[in-house]
């Protein structure tokens, strides 16, 4: 990739090596990470972002929640591309 990290590599790494380790205490829950750094688990995302800006502050970084399998979301209407259709 030319030497450009995608946003979040790092993080999505870290949260993957612990992942075992949360699934175990915390599944369910929020998880955040900056960089490498973890931050802890949270009941909410707005929990979680709360304590993330109170000690990271308005910088990036990753909650995400703990769970076994990932639910992949998706919007149809933006695949579809409908949300530019005319009636």
């Amino acid at each position: 990739m030319n030497g450009v990290t995608p946003q979040f590599e790092e993080e999505l790494k870290a949260f993957e090596a612990r992942k075992p380790e949360l699934l175990s205490v915390a599944e369910g829950k929020f998880a955040v990470f900056k960089g490498v750094e973890y931050l802890g688990v949270f009941d909410s995302p707005a929990a979680a972002y709360d304590a993330a800006v109170s000690k990271f502050g308005d910088v990036s970084f990753l909650v995400k929640q703990v769970r076994k399998v990932e639910r992949i979301e998706q919007a149809p209407a933006l695949s579809l591309g409908l949300l530019n259709a005319c009636p």
